[in-house]
């Protein structure tokens, strides 16, 4: 069951050529991308309306796809406009049309009742037309895990101090208890850490003292799975606004797409301020840093996954450190109730 009234991050813009049919799994259906005449990004049901070929297989004309098995015509719209050997095209004859919209080098989809999309609603990027930062966008990961997990993952930094011991995290963040402040349909977490170690990718990178102050503060935003967060490591004193030249400052944006119950497309940017360093190459490095540690995440969270299947019926016996991730558990499913009538309205008007 997914929450669909929301916009979720389709790609990367870049992924999506002109003139290339491009097919995408989203909250369990399959989709089709294409860019029309303008460059405008279109997005449809993958599955012709006559007898459920995909339209990813077939052959974009204009502005239109045809499906490649009987010929049917589809505009941007999703109507049929054309038959082969058929003069007249009933009005049902038609697949479904989903709202995309562009800002900042991403895609965004719309899943739910089309009527409802509002384009001022999608979470605008950090870093987009800054000054002073800098970034490698387009990165992204595949997840044989479910959105859910990763959002579990995310919501809990006492896994640092154990799954990136030797990357971004310390043992003494694993004690750290957050402070927490939750909205309606987010939640705000800080996590102050004085006094600590270094981690490595900043010793690595930057010319930080080997004691420091960390300050991780971040938003998780249940509506599209949007986590952001803003990281600060400063030498002992300086505070989460520090202006020392070695100061790491650094801004990640993280967009979880369900692909289906136990997959997940997992799109990722993480921005840097222009700190003290003699590292050549540093935004890639960094980017590469960043990568490492998420990919620590995915095998731990990939392996929890199939035990998971392999025991689907087996408990999970709640710590302290899981109290937020339950409490937005219950928000999302709380939402989700919400939208059903709506949500199956949609379905049924298509």
């Amino acid at each position: 069951m997914y929450l669909r009234n929301t916009w979720y991050v389709a790609g990367w813009n870049d992924e999506f050529k002109p003139g290339v049919l491009t097919a995408r799994k989203l909250l369990g259906e399959d989709l089709v991308f294409y860019r029309r005449a303008d460059g405008t990004l279109t997005a449809l049901e993958d599955r012709c309306c006559h007898r459920a070929a995909p339209l990813s297989k077939g052959e974009q004309e204009g502005d239109a796809v045809r499906c490649m098995y009987h010929g049917l015509l589809f505009d941007c719209h999703g109507r049929c406009i054309e038959i082969p050997g058929q003069e007249r095209v009933s009005d049902k004859m038609r697949v479904r049309a989903y709202p995309v919209e562009i800002r900042d080098n991403l895609a965004w989809v719309w899943m739910g009742e089309p009527s409802a999309a509002r384009a001022a609603e999608i979470q605008r990027l950090h870093w987009a037309g800054k000054q002073g930062w800098s970034v490698e966008e387009g990165r992204y990961m595949h997840y044989a895990s479910s959105a859910q997990l990763i959002t579990d993952n995310l919501l809990d930094f006492s896994h640092l101090g154990f799954v990136h011991g030797k990357s971004i995290g310390t043992r003494k963040q694993g004690s750290i208890r957050p402070e927490t402040e939750f909205s309606d349909e987010a939640v705000q977490v800080r996590f102050t850490t004085l006094n600590c170690g270094a981690p490595s990718f900043a010793r690595e990178l930057g010319d930080l003292p080997e004691t420091v102050d960390r300050f991780n503060y971040y938003v998780w935003r249940i509506r599209g799975n949007l986590f952001v967060q803003d990281s600060v490591i400063a030498p002992v004193g300086e505070g989460y606004d520090s202006s020392a030249p070695t100061t790491v400052k650094l801004h990640t944006f993280i967009a979880v797409t369900p692909e289906t119950e136990n997959t997940a497309h997992y799109f990722w940017a993480t921005a840097h301020n222009n700190f003290q360093t003699s590292v050549a190459d540093l935004t890639g490095k960094l980017t590469a840093q960043v990568e490492n540690a998420f990919d620590e995440d995915r095998q731990i969270i990939e392996a929890q996954q199939k035990v998971i299947v392999g025991a689907p019926d087996a408990p999970m016996i709640a710590i302290a450190a899981d109290g937020t991730l339950l409490r937005i558990r219950r928000m999302l499913d709380a939402l989700i109730a919400n939208e059903r009538p709506s949500a199956r309205a949609a379905h049924v008007a298509h």
